[in-house]
C-alpha cells in the first residue's frame, strides 16, 4: 500500500528555474519582475553590514553538539527496527512516484543556494522581485546571513551527528530499487556520509527559517516551501524521512539561537528591515497589499497542512501520547518577530498549544527532555494569539 504524505509540485517557478538557471541557483529574473515595471529600489545603494559586524564573534557563534537532540534515532535501532523498514519503504515509495517537476525541482535544490532558489515561495510577483534584487546585490544584509556558503547565521556541520550514527543512506541500502535523478555530470550521488541527519535539510531548515522569520507575514508559505526542500531529499533517494525530520530539528535549532542571541539579533533586525523595504520598493505598495494581490505559492491553510504532515511524514506514534509540551527555551525566540508584544514565557506557550502530540519517532518528550520533533513552527508563527488580563495566553488558530 502507497504511504500517503503529500507532496506538491513548486508548480511553474520549477519548471522556469530548471530551463534558466542550469542548475547553480540564479535565474535570469530582469524581464520577469513586477509585471515591466520600473524598479525604485534599484537607484539606492544597498548599505552592506560593516566588516566589524561580520567579524565579531558572538555568543550565538559556540558550537553545539546535537546529538542529545537528535538522540531518538538511537532508540529505534535498538526498539524499533520495524520503524527503520518502514522509513525505507516511504522512501522509495516517494522516490519511485515522484514526476517529473518534482523531480527537476529536487535537482535544482541539490545544486542551488536554496536562499534563492526558494524564493518561490514569496509569491509570484514577491519571490520574482526577492530573486531580482538577491542577483543584483541590492540586498547585501539578508545574503551576508542567509546565503549557502559560509552565511554569517548558518548552522553547524551535520558530520559530527553522521559520524556518531553512522546509518546507510537509501540508495546505498536499496541500490537496485531506487530511482535515481541528477543532472548531466552531476555527482550526486558520489557522498558516503552518513545519512542521518540530512545536511542539506539542516541546511534548507536554517536557511528557510530564517527567511520566514526576516518575513513573518510570509512563514506558512515559506515554511512550506522549506519542508519541500527537505522532501526532495527522499525524492533523491539521498536520505530517508527520518532524516528530514533530524534535518529540520537541528537546521530550527540553529536559528533560534541567533534570535536568541541579542546582539546578533540586530543583525537580523537589519536584515529584515532591508527584505521589507527593497520588497515594498519594488512592488510599489505597503507589504500587506502586494501579499493580498499576489498570486501566493500556497495559500496559509494549505501551507500550514503540508507543512505539518512533514512533521510526522505519516508515521505512527510508538510512544506514549498526551504527554504535556516542554518546549526548549530557546525555541521561543523563533516567534520574536511574527509576535513581538509577547515575553519569553508566552512565546513558549503559543509553541506548546500549537505542537504536535508527543510519542512520534525521534520525540523525547517522554524522558521529559524538551522536544524539537513536535514544534509546528508554521502553526505557531501564524496563531492568532490574545492574552488576557493576567497575561495568560489564549491561541485561537494554528492549534494543533
Amino acid at each position: 500500500m502507497r504511504t500517503t504524505v503529500r507532496s506538491r509540485p513548486v508548480a511553474a517557478l520549477a519548471v522556469v528555474l530548471t530551463a534558466s538557471i542550469a542548475l547553480t541557483g540564479c535565474a535570469p529574473w530582469n524581464e520577469q519582475v513586477a509585471g515591466g515595471r520600473p524598479n525604485p529600489a534599484a537607484s539606492a545603494a544597498p548599505e552592506a553590514f560593516a566588516p566589524e559586524q561580520l567579524e565579531t564573534v558572538y555568543a550565538s557563534d559556540r558550537t553545539v553538539d546535537y546529538v542529545p537532540l537528535l538522540a531518538g534515532f538511537a532508540t529505534l535501532e535498538t526498539s524499533y527496527p520495524e520503524v527503520l523498514e518502514e522509513n525505507l519503504r516511504k522512501t522509495l515509495d516517494i522516490n519511485q512516484n515522484a514526476g517529473p517537476e518534482e523531480s527537476a525541482a529536487a535537482i535544482v535544490d541539490e545544486y542551488g543556494d536554496m536562499s534563492y532558489t526558494m524564493g518561490n515561495a514569496l509569491g509570484e510577483e514577491l519571490g520574482a522581485i526577492y530573486q531580482r534584487a538577491w542577483e543584483e546585490g541590492r540586498l547585501p544584509k539578508t545574503v551576508e546571513l542567509i546565503h549557502k556558503d559560509g552565511g554569517r547565521a548558518q548552522s553547524e556541520s551535520t558530520n559530527p551527528s553522521k559520524d556518531y550514527f553512522d546509518y546507510d543512506r537509501p540508495y546505498i541500502v536499496a541500490p537496485d530499487e531506487v530511482v535515481y535523478r541528477d543532472k548531466d555530470g552531476g555527482d550526486a550521488y558520489s557522498s558516503t556520509s552518513g545519512s542521518y541527519p540530512s545536511g542539506h535539510t539542516n541546511q534548507a531548515y536554517w536557511q528557510g527559517t530564517l527567511l520566514a522569520t526576516l518575513l513573518p507575514e510570509l512563514s506558512a508559505p515559506i515554511l512550506a516551501r522549506t519542508s519541500e526542500s527537505g522532501n526532495y531529499r527522499v525524492v533523491m533517494a539521498m536520505h530517508y524521512p527520518l532524516d528530514i525530520i533530524g534535518g529540520r530539528m537541528m537546521g530550527q535549532a540553529a536559528i533560534a539561537k541567533r534570535w536568541a542571541d541579542p546582539e546578533f539579533r540586530e543583525l537580523l533586525e537589519a536584515a529584515s528591515a532591508e527584505l521589507h523595504a527593497v520588497l515594498e520598493a519594488d512592488c510599489g505598495a505597503a507589504l500587506k497589499t502586494c501579499i493580498a494581490r499576489d498570486t501566493p505559492y500556497l495559500k496559509k491553510k494549505d501551507a500550514n497542512e503540508l507543512y505539518r504532515e512533514r512533521l510526522t511524514y505519516g508515521f505512527a506514534q510508538i510512544g506514549q501520547g498526551g504527554v504535556e509540551m516542554d518546549a526548549p527555551r530557546i525555541a521561543a525566540a523563533l516567534l520574536i518577530s511574527s509576535h513581538p508584544d509577547l515575553t519569553e514565557a508566552q512565546r513558549l506557550q503559543v509553541l506548546e498549544e500549537t505542537a504536535i502530540d508527543s510519542g512520534y519517532p525521534l520525540d523525547l518528550s517522554v524522558h521529559s527532555t524538551s522536544s524539537w520533533q513536535r514544534i509546528d513552527l508554521a502553526a505557531a508563527m501564524t496563531a492568532t494569539v490574545s492574552v488576557d488580563g493576567k497575561g495568560r495566553v489564549h491561541v485561537s488558530s494554528g492549534k494543533g
